[in-house]
């Protein structure tokens, strides 16, 4: 990103044709266009297709002076926000820095990259700074389970909803947070393909298809696209298929497993179901975990994924799940797509598939984020210039769009990741509905990390140990509500 002097041979090299063919696919939250046929009628009846439209025309003529955006991010080799030099050829490394020379072309800015490997750390610094009153950053991208729900509750950020030349509810921008992270009609951070982050954070399961050969598994690719995958068809799948390898008499990381899961896997099944935690009426907010419905499905859920004769659950996500699928040792795995690429180099090829739902009548494929990654993006309340800092903001995401979203999803995910072409469509489906949900990201009283532990059957009898935690989580809920309802 900035700070980094980089030679016209180097841009020449990073701008490829590759990424401009890319950059025809489709925006996140947006149905498939026409097609050709359609685009060339639009043409014959004399009319310019908006896909053809540039949405920056409004900024022509915008000059900000060499302005220096300043972005603090969480920034590490694996988890990066910002250009590394030494990354070239990196696929999306290569396209932040086509992203970040375009918008400086664009509007006459300069970018100044302050990177934080440590996300604990980033937060503390970022939320003394600010409470100071220190003009210090423009834009902040960090965690939102530890980092942007403290920065919020601590009254530290600008509402983006009053920044004029942001499109939250525009396909730049993720749908689930415009709609699931706003309060009292304020909303305080969102994300997007502004940061690569995002396309990394979707939970998805993996099978191994040399074992799913083994184990006469069918045709799992038709069984998603039939709307048929379910919580029932997984479990039906598991039957006779764990054993004892070592025959010590018990179940361990030396055995073979129907799956192995790390504690987001209880996160992502509710969000699967369609349900979220929180719910709003008139003004009014309310955790809605212990509806029946809420309290059916995590019951269910425990009898299944809760028997460790046959998953493996590694709850605190100590990595110890992805090894064991990586040694062989399961025919299912649950991860992030960031832990999906790290399996680009197993011996075994694999598929990708979304997560299963409650049941077919779920109407799509839900699939949840892990917030833990550094995907969080939000603007300090010590904002000098709303107007330019939105004005950044939109035209960073619209060549992010362009230019990252491309090289992230069709280059590396596609081109590298997934093995076949079905596996490709699977991601088509995964990222057509993301979710974001409120008490994932805040942990009232703790109940997200009770929720997820008993969906994994880690812990049992929700319904008692969530009614000890709700008063203190709904006053924790409510007192965040006020406080933005108040302004901070």
């Amino acid at each position: 990103m900035t700070g980094k002097s980089l030679s016209a041979l180097m841009l020449a090299a990073l701008i490829s044709a590759s990424f401009i063919a890319c950059g025809e696919t489709l925006s996140q939250n947006t149905p498939p266009p026409g097609g050709s046929e359609a685009a060339q009628t639009a043409d014959e009846a004399g009319t310019e297709s908006e896909t053809t439209a540039d949405p920056l025309a409004k900024y022509d003529g915008i000059d900000y002076g060499g302005y220096k955006f300043r972005v603090i991010a969480q920034n590490t080799p694996t988890r990066y926000n910002m250009y590394f030099e030494e990354k070239q050829g990196d696929s999306i490394n290569d396209s932040i820095f086509d992203r970040d020379l375009a918008v400086t072309e664009k509007l006459n800015v300069s970018f100044e990259a302050i990177s934080y490997e440590d996300r604990g750390s980033l937060k503390t610094d970022v939320q003394k700074t600010i409470l100071a009153g220190d003009d210090a950053y423009d834009m902040i991208i960090t965690s939102l389970s530890d980092g942007i729900n403290s920065l919020t509750t601590a009254g530290a950020l600008f509402d983006l909803r009053e920044m004029p030349q942001l499109s939250l509810d525009g396909p730049l921008w993720n749908a689930s947070m415009y709609k699931n992270m706003s309060v009292s009609g304020r909303q305080f951070f969102t994300t997007g393909y502004i940061t690569p982050q995002l396309l990394l954070t979707p939970i998805v399961m993996v099978f191994d298809k040399k074992q799913a050969e083994n184990y006469q598994v069918g045709d799992l690719y038709s069984v998603v696209s039939d709307g048929k995958w379910t919580i029932e068809k997984l479990a039906s799948l598991f039957v006779g298929v764990a054993h004892d390898i070592d025959g010590d008499g018990k179940m361990t990381d030396a055995d073979f497993f129907a799956m192995s899961l790390d504690g987001t896997f209880g996160n992502a099944l509710y969000t699967a179901a369609g349900f979220n935690t929180v719910a709003e009426d008139n003004g009014s907010y309310t955790l809605t975990l212990d509806s029946q419905a809420s309290i059916d499905l995590i019951d269910r859920c425990a009898g299944i994924f809760g028997d460790r004769e046959t998953v493996f659950c590694d709850l605190d996500g100590a990595g110890t799940s992805q090894q064991l699928f990586k040694s062989g040792g399961a025919l299912f795995l649950d991860n992030t797509i960031l832990g999906v690429i790290a399996l680009r180099e197993l011996e075994n090829d694999f598929g990708i598939i979304p997560n299963p739902k409650a049941d077919e009548s779920v109407d799509s494929y839900y699939t949840a984020c892990n917030t833990w990654l550094p995907s969080g993006v939000a603007v300090p309340k010590t904002c000098p210039d709303p107007e330019r800092t939105s004005v950044i903001m939109e035209t960073m995401a619209f060549y992010s769009d362009m230019y990252m979203r491309p090289a992230a999803y069709e280059v590396t995910l596609k081109g590298k990741t997934s093995r076949d072409d079905a596996s490709e469509a699977m991601l088509d489906l995964i990222y057509a509905n993301t979710s974001f949900d409120f008490n994932t990201v805040f942990n009232f009283g703790d109940t997200s990390i009770l929720l997820r532990a008993s969906m994994l059957g880690e812990k049992s009898d929700f319904a008692s140990k969530y009614a000890k935690s709700k008063e203190k989580a709904q006053k924790q809920l409510d007192k965040m509500v006020e406080s933005v309802a108040a302004g901070y």
